[in-house]
């Protein structure tokens, strides 16, 4: 995070892209980030919003912007590793996403198996290789 301090210090930023947080958990993410960082305010004249992580990642890829704050998953993939630089920011600088699985009652044995399978050893290092934390079970 220290480059985009500098770029802002030394006006060089343009345009920077987050997901939109008006609706975009990872655009409420990222603001956080930017906020708990002082560089909120700054950085707001050059921020381009993308609808969604997604389109946020694309906006990076394509070269119209000079860097943004995007999911790990997307930052750490093949695709971006070849054209793209990523820093991980510390998780002590946002507060986790949390998503969830739900198997319904009408889940059928294919659900179930996947349902299954998500909490296994092996899920878990796939999650792991991909940027995300690991699946927890929990019941209501």
């Amino acid at each position: 995070m220290q480059g985009l301090k500098k770029l802002l210090s030394h006006h060089q930023l343009t345009r920077f892209v987050i997901a939109n947080p008006e609706h975009a958990p990872y655009g409420e993410r990222a603001q956080e980030v930017l906020t708990h960082l002082g560089l909120w305010h700054s950085i707001q004249p050059h921020l381009v919003f993308g609808e969604n992580v997604s389109q946020a990642a694309q906006f990076t890829l394509s070269g119209s912007t000079q860097g943004g704050i995007i999911a790990l998953s997307l930052a750490s993939s093949e695709r971006f590793r070849r054209r793209a630089n990523y820093v991980v920011i510390p998780q002590s600088l946002y507060t986790p996403l949390k998503q969830r699985m739900v198997l319904t009652l009408k889940a059928g044995p294919t659900a179930e198996h996947f349902y299954r399978y998500i909490q296994t050893a092996p899920a878990q290092q796939i999650f792991a290789k991909y940027g995300f934390g690991r699946a927890e079970h929990s019941t209501l």
